[in-house]
């Protein structure tokens, strides 16, 4: 396998924190968790969205695709300005940025520049992403596996609880009170970070445009990255055209309100525990073979949807399913990524996360344009087709797919 080189051309020390205060942990899991629940607010108050504006409800998969394709933007284009910018200034305007902008979506006057202001959210929604590099760099190494283990559950908890309480804030204060209440919010943790971010060393010779350069190079000369981060995008793709378009299908069909949608969210809870469950299946399991199992339960429950259609068990079971199964498939792949060259890890995990969520936004897409066609056969058929591109990607001329561990 090819090695990429390094741009570092001048070799810096970092000094790792001695420890991390709790409070400070506390601050920087609250601005993890805020910051990606951006990208998911929308997706339980679709419905009174789409009334305000006088639209139908299942024209507004937009408003995820240009989430979710804003995010994967800031993913390949951001993510690398850490190495570059001193992370006291970086993360905590990114922050206060996104809190700002999300102040504009709640007084947006049209679907138009609410979608723009959607697509800006998703670019400035990477400040978690940049506390858990900084954390990795700075925080003792001792520490570390604790402080990043908890940056990552406040991911998860944050996608989690975005779409519990959008929903049931959105349906007793409105949806554009929600957003002035978490661009509040936002706006007060990014200036708390100011003064609670460590001012570590920075490469001043790094340049922003050879650093993109290097990451086509890595793409192109990493078979095995490409292999993964494809087959993780074909499964969340699955999941974001679930989310994206429950809430609407839920309204149109069962009457639902967007309070009773985002109780759904509860859920995803399971998946805060698909990476103690990874391990104990890789224990017994070739990680391939994991992949092909879950997959397959993605699978059955889906065809098990088609049968069953809108029933509460149903749905109930097809969601925990999906959370589950993307969760652990996305822990899976993204760890075999930072290991193929532990001197790119921060680049190659930048490629990851963006094929990762541009695979969201067109999930999102077709998810939409299967769900308005198919009603909820098109729900279930969807996610069942992206796993089964996904499992044909991952055993494409693939020698290492084997189900029992060596």
């Amino acid at each position: 396998m090819r090695h990429i080189p390094i741009l570092y051309l001048k070799s810096y020390a970092m000094k790792p924190e001695l420890s991390l205060p709790r409070w400070t942990l506390a601050l920087y899991c609250l601005a993890t968790g805020f910051s990606v629940a951006a990208v998911v607010y929308h997706q339980s108050m679709t419905q009174l969205i789409a009334a305000t504006f006088q639209m139908p409800v299942d024209t507004l998969w937009r408003l995820s695709v240009a989430t979710q394709f804003g995010y994967g933007v800031g993913l390949i284009l951001g993510l690398p300005l850490g190495d570059m910018l001193p992370p006291r200034r970086l993360i905590p305007v990114s922050i206060i940025s996104l809190g700002a902008v999300l102040l504009l979506v709640s007084w947006a006057p049209s679907p138009v520049l609410m979608t723009i202001l959607f697509c800006l959210t998703g670019v400035l929604s990477i400040g978690g992403q940049l506390l858990i590099a900084h954390c990795a760099k700075t925080v003792a190494p001792e520490q570390r596996p604790v402080v990043v283990g908890h940056l990552l559950s406040s991911l998860f908890a944050g996608l989690l609880l975005a779409r519990v309480l959008s929903g049931w804030g959105a349906e007793h204060l409105g949806w554009r009170a929600v957003y002035q209440l978490v661009g509040i919010l936002t706006l007060l943790l990014g200036i708390a970070l100011l003064r609670n971010i460590r001012q570590n060393a920075i490469n001043t010779q790094l340049h922003y445009l050879p650093m993109l350069r290097q990451q086509g190079q890595l793409w192109l000369n990493q078979p095995e990255l490409r292999r993964l981060a494809l087959v993780a995008a074909c499964f969340f793709a699955a999941l974001n055209g679930i989310w994206a378009n429950l809430a609407s299908l839920a309204h149109a069909t069962l009457h639902w309100s967007s309070g009773q949608t985002g109780l759904l969210a509860f859920t995803a809870i399971v998946a805060l525990g698909a990476p103690a469950m990874v391990r104990w299946l890789q224990n017994h399991w070739h990680w391939s073979g994991v992949i092909v199992l879950l997959g397959t339960g993605v699978v059955a429950v889906s065809l098990a949807g088609c049968w069953l259609g809108s029933q509460l068990p149903m749905i109930i079971a097809f969601l925990i399913m999906s959370d589950v199964s993307v969760r652990s498939i996305q822990v899976i792949t993204q760890g075999r990524v930072l290991s193929l060259d532990p001197f790119a890890a921060s680049r190659l995990n930048s490629l990851f996360m963006t094929v990762f969520f541009l695979g969201a936004a067109l999930g999102s897409w077709l998810g939409g344009i299967a769900v308005h066609h198919f009603g909820w056969t098109g729900m279930y058929l969807f996610p069942l087709v992206c796993t089964l591109f996904g499992l044909a990607l991952l055993g494409w001329r693939n020698k290492e797919l084997c189900f029992v561990r060596v």
